[in-house]
């Protein structure tokens, strides 16, 4: 058995986000992380706390996950591999 310490809430998933990439500019916007941060509100995906899971969090399937959302929460996370503004 396995656990995973991980949030459906919207703010929460941000400050994990931000504190995997401390030196990027990550926002609630559909910019950055707001289309990952919708699929998190709606409980399809959680972001794992990286004070539980190192420095490498997942995005994990929730509640609400099914395999259509697949290929539209993978284009969500591409604002991890972006290069964006340094604080």
């Amino acid at each position: 058995m396995t656990f995973s310490f991980a949030t459906c809430n919207r703010k929460t998933a941000l400050e994990f986000i931000q504190k995997v990439y401390p030196s990027k500019v990550i926002t609630d916007t559909p910019e950055s992380a707001g289309i990952l941060l919708n699929y998190v509100e709606k409980d399809i995906v959680r972001i794992q706390d990286p004070l539980m899971h190192g420095q490498n969090p997942q995005v994990i399937p929730a509640t609400n996950w099914n395999e259509s959302y697949r290929t539209e929460v993978i284009a969500a996370c591409e604002f991890f591999h972006k290069e964006t503004s340094c604080k």
